[in-house]
C-alpha cells in the first residue's frame, strides 16, 4: 500500500481525509496518521473508523526500515 512507503514510525498525511480510508490503512500497517477534513460529518466518520482500526491492532508486522526510507527520516 501507499502507506508502507512512509518510514517505519513515520507519519502519513492526508489533507483531504474524507471518510478516513487512508487513515485506516496507515494504522493497519503501523504508521502514524494526520488527516484534514473540512466537512464535520466526514471528519466524525473518519475518526470513528480510524479509532476502530486502531483498537483492532496492526494487520501486518511492521517491516524493518529500508535504506531509502531512512533517508527520508
Amino acid at each position: 500500500t501507499l502507506c508502507k512507503i512512509a518510514p517505519v514510525g513515520g507519519v502519513v498525511l492526508d489533507p483531504f481525509m474524507g471518510s478516513g480510508t487512508t487513515g485506516v490503512a496507515a494504522v493497519g500497517v503501523g504508521r502514524k496518521f494526520i488527516g484534514i477534513e473540512k466537512e464535520p460529518k466526514y471528519f466524525d466518520i473518519a475518526c470513528r473508523r480510524i479509532e476502530q482500526a486502531a483498537a483492532q491492532g496492526k494487520l501486518f508486522a511492521p517491516d524493518a526500515p529500508k535504506d531509502d526510507q531512512m533517508a527520508l527520516a
